[in-house]
């Protein structure tokens, strides 16, 4: 009994295989004969040709001058503030001007003590060079009193480290009758980039 299933279902399966192939075979040939539509798979390809822009020539923008105008300012006048009177008694400077007076005027006196100014660095960036000159009254003791610019270095930075340097100084200060007396000197302090 095992042998005849065994038959009939190997049977039905070749049987299923004939079947098969005799559907495909009439398909064929329905869809070569144009009776059954075959289906497509791939849409197919257009092609479409455009045309290549016309060359133009540039516009060229209008020219716009823009009116100028002249502004006008509303500034009002500034109100004119009266300078207050200053009252200066006269004996200050008349000491000042008798002590002065007693000093001896001498073109260069010899420096005791003599600090070098310091280079601004400020200076030293800008490569600022010069000379100042100055007039010096030296007490009794050699000391700086009054420091004056007579010749600017032409750099006010320069001018106030020399003058700095030179109110340090110490003088050598000139005698009469045996005895130091203040006396006027020139000094020059020079600033030089080779130096600093």
């Amino acid at each position: 009994m095992q042998a005849v299933k065994r038959f009939s279902l190997a049977g039905s399966g070749r049987l299923i295989v004939v079947i098969g192939l005799h559907v495909l075979a009439i398909y064929l040939i329905a869809t070569s004969l144009g009776i059954v539509k075959a289906p497509s798979f791939v849409e197919p390809m257009e092609a479409v040709m455009i045309e290549a822009p016309k060359e133009s020539k540039p516009v060229k923008p209008a020219e716009v001058k823009p009116e100028l105008v002249e502004p006008t300012l509303d500034v009002p006048e500034p109100d004119t503030v009266p300078i207050p009177e200053v009252d200066v008694p006269a004996e200050a400077p008349a000491a000042i001007t008798a002590k002065q007076s007693n000093a001896v005027e001498a073109t260069e006196l010899e420096v005791s003590n003599r600090v070098a100014p310091d280079y601004p660095p400020a200076s030293l960036r800008a490569s600022e060079e010069g000379a100042v000159t100055f007039r010096v009254l030296v007490d009794e003791r050699g000391h700086p009193l009054q420091v004056n610019v007579l010749k600017s270095s032409g750099h006010q930075r320069l001018d106030d480290a020399a003058m700095k340097a030179v109110r340090r100084w110490v003088f050598v200060p000139p005698t009469r009758n045996g005895q130091p007396v203040r006396s006027w000197s020139r000094v020059s302090v020079r600033f030089e980039l080779k130096n600093a």
